[in-house]
């Protein structure tokens, strides 16, 4: 599954929205993914109990998290949401505040590594996230995904 394909088919790029803490920055990420058809109201739930069982395992990056769970956990099918905080949110246990997240929902083992390979992609590229904070519109965002993919694939 294509990063780019699935934000825009699943109409899941928020930007500049407001989250309290890490549990409503997660809800906003699983809530567009259950709208577009792609998990289970229950994701949510398994994702928020395995970070407080295992603790943060989804930040992977300074000012990043890739919330995630186990394709029995509620996924239809495999799909991304993308979240930019207006204001960063801390996890416990972390010490740099996140601002970007990515919602991955994997149907299987092997469906998702193409949109996670972007993934790393764009944390290559944008990697402190400046040019994606400065994105106005999912089409900005788009732009930068090819951008980032070019990159990758010219080295």
């Amino acid at each position: 599954m294509n990063l780019k394909e699935s934000l825009i088919q699943n109409n899941s790029i928020q930007l500049n929205a407001k989250a309290t803490d890490w549990k409503s920055a997660i809800k906003l990420g699983t809530d567009a993914l259950v709208s577009a058809g792609v998990v289970e109201d229950r994701y949510y739930d398994a994702i928020t109990k395995a970070i407080g069982e295992e603790g943060p395992y989804i930040c992977i990056h300074d000012a990043f998290a890739l919330p995630h769970c186990r394709p029995e956990d509620g996924v239809i099918k495999t799909g991304f949401a993308l979240t930019v905080l207006e204001t960063p949110i801390m996890f416990e246990g972390v010490d740099e505040p996140v601002d970007v997240l990515i919602t991955l929902a994997g149907k299987d083992s092997d469906e998702h590594i193409e949109g996670t390979m972007q993934v790393a992609n764009l944390i290559e590229f944008d990697e402190d996230f400046s040019k994606l904070r400065a994105c106005k519109t999912a089409d900005d965002v788009a732009c930068l995904i090819d951008a980032a993919l070019a990159e990758a694939e010219a080295a």
